[in-house]
């Protein structure tokens, strides 16, 4: 705890942005939405190399100065896109299901597919595990095809000139030690969502479907 509090100590009590969330650019169609990711240069994950040292984590004094780096680091490991109810929604809503609703995810394709965080409940009395994202594990994809409303009900298909929002985010991953409750250091935290966007708060995107044919 004494080394920790002093790791934020040193670090000016900041705590790390994790990757930019990327931009979203939406195709509009005839009842029909292409989503498309991208990073920006500004962005801490341009080319998805985004990769930051956690001070809080501290190495134990065995390892090598590259290993302590990669022990303290997360690194980019995939994205996820939640249609959200309107326009009030925001990135701290997206994991309540009734304003926010996970309708793409991609990751980088390795041996990392389900992400758990584990949170101390205080009326429990003890950790609760939170499953933060369980990646198709099949690579990174930049384009999505979106036909159907995550909130209807009844009918899901898209309606033109009805507007649909939209907040995509990108998530890394660091599990320097698994977690165990019986463990004294083990992380609780693998997974580290985006904190901003390359030019500020988080967007959220509004895209509505018409017929470009220009006949409807």
């Amino acid at each position: 705890a004494d080394d920790k509090t002093q790791a934020l100590f040193d670090n000016c009590f900041q705590l790390i942005n994790g990757p930019d969330a990327p931009e979203l650019v939406i195709r509009e169609l005839d009842n029909e939405l292409i989503l498309m990711l991208e990073n920006p240069l500004n962005s801490n994950n341009y080319q998805e190399q985004y990769k930051e040292i956690d001070p809080a984590i501290i190495p134990p004094d065995s390892l090598s100065e590259e290993a302590a780096e990669e022990y303290q680091s997360y690194t980019f490991q995939g994205y996820q896109i939640y249609q959200v109810k309107d326009e009030s929604v925001g990135a701290n809503d997206l994991q309540d299901i009734n304003r926010a609703r996970l309708i793409a995810q991609c990751d980088v394709k390795d041996s990392i597919d389900q992400i758990v965080n584990y949170v101390f409940n205080d009326n429990l009395g003890a950790v609760e595990p939170f499953e933060m994202v369980n990646g198709a594990n099949e690579g990174i994809t930049h384009s999505f095809r979106i036909l159907t409303d995550a909130f209807a009900q009844g009918d899901a298909a898209l309606v033109n000139h009805k507007a649909y929002y939209f907040i995509a985010v990108a998530y890394a991953y660091n599990n320097f030690e698994p977690f165990g409750a019986e463990k004294d250091v083990s992380q609780t935290t693998p997974y580290l969502q985006s904190r901003q966007s390359p030019s500020g708060p988080i967007r959220l995107y509004t895209a509505i479907p018409h017929d470009i044919s220009g006949l409807g």
